[in-house]
């Protein structure tokens, strides 16, 4: 991605002149606590003038292939290709969509049928100190704060007037250039940024509400005792769409959970504690 993307060194133009800029941050985490290994994902916040979205780049590119191809079936009057539904999914999916009043809105997928929103306004209280480092081409600052159960470390430039940053986190005087907790099991480093022509709409929508409608609202306690459910019985989704008279069904149901519970315990060291 360093090869592919140039960082710009001219950043302080107004957005009211572009209508989103986009920026890169590689994230670098632990998928478990007791994981000795990291895994990375490129993700990306697109910043408006009056809002900002924060997305994993690969759920940005899975839900553009799916829609294009969803759109093409309609205006040919077909079905839609079934191996482009069978498009194997990110593992990261939600997108978290930052208002300028503080307000946030979460989006995010339980499973393979289930996709939610809730609201929230992270009370984030920021100390700010004195102390100063150069990370890149970016002069920064340092700031604390504790959010989710960890304490996290903010590296910030006032050289991007942009009160923006990863995740939920905003509300320093400049964006964050790179963050992560005590125990680094999540950092997030700004690699590159670009101006984009399209309006930050086009990305704050994915395939599956393009095809059956906006995401079903709940609260961030529902939204957590959901998952927690899912986590443990993740076929009391799966086995809802099938007849559990058939043998050869249930044994490949069998299976599909076993895949999937192996996956959710891989992924098992969420952000928020």
């Amino acid at each position: 991605m360093r090869k592919l993307l140039t960082v710009t060194l001219v950043l302080m133009i107004g957005l009211s002149q572009a209508q989103v800029h986009r920026f890169y941050y590689e994230m670098t985490y632990k998928p478990n606590k007791d994981s000795a290994n990291t895994e990375k994902q490129m993700m990306v916040l697109d910043v408006a003038q009056d809002e900002s979205l924060f997305l994993p780049y690969q759920q940005l590119d899975y839900d553009s292939t799916l829609t294009a191809g969803i759109r093409k079936a309609q205006k040919l009057g077909v079905g839609v290709d079934a191996a482009l539904m069978m498009k194997k999914p990110p593992v990261l999916s939600y997108r978290i969509n930052k208002l300028r009043n503080g307000t946030l809105k979460y989006k995010d997928y339980i499973g393979m049928s289930e996709y939610y929103i809730y609201e929230e306004k992270p009370a984030l209280k920021w100390n700010i100190t004195s102390e100063k480092e150069k990370i890149g081409i970016y002069n920064t600052q340092k700031a604390t704060t504790e959010y989710g159960g960890r304490q996290w470390t903010a590296w910030f430039t006032p050289e991007i007037p942009i009160q923006d940053g990863p995740y939920k986190f905003s509300g320093l005087p400049g964006l964050i250039v790179k963050l992560e907790d005590a125990g680094q099991n999540y950092i997030w480093t700004l690699e590159a940024n670009k101006k984009l022509s399209q309006d930050i709409a086009t990305n704050k929508q994915n395939y599956l509400e393009f095809q059956m409608g906006e995401a079903k609202k709940i609260s961030k306690e529902g939204f957590v005792k959901r998952l927690s459910e899912y986590r443990k019985n993740p076929m009391g989704q799966i086995s809802q769409w099938y007849d559990d008279k058939n043998p050869e069904i249930m044994k490949r149901l069998k299976e599909q959970e076993t895949r999937e519970k192996k996956k959710l315990a891989h992924y098992s060291n969420t952000v928020e504690l």
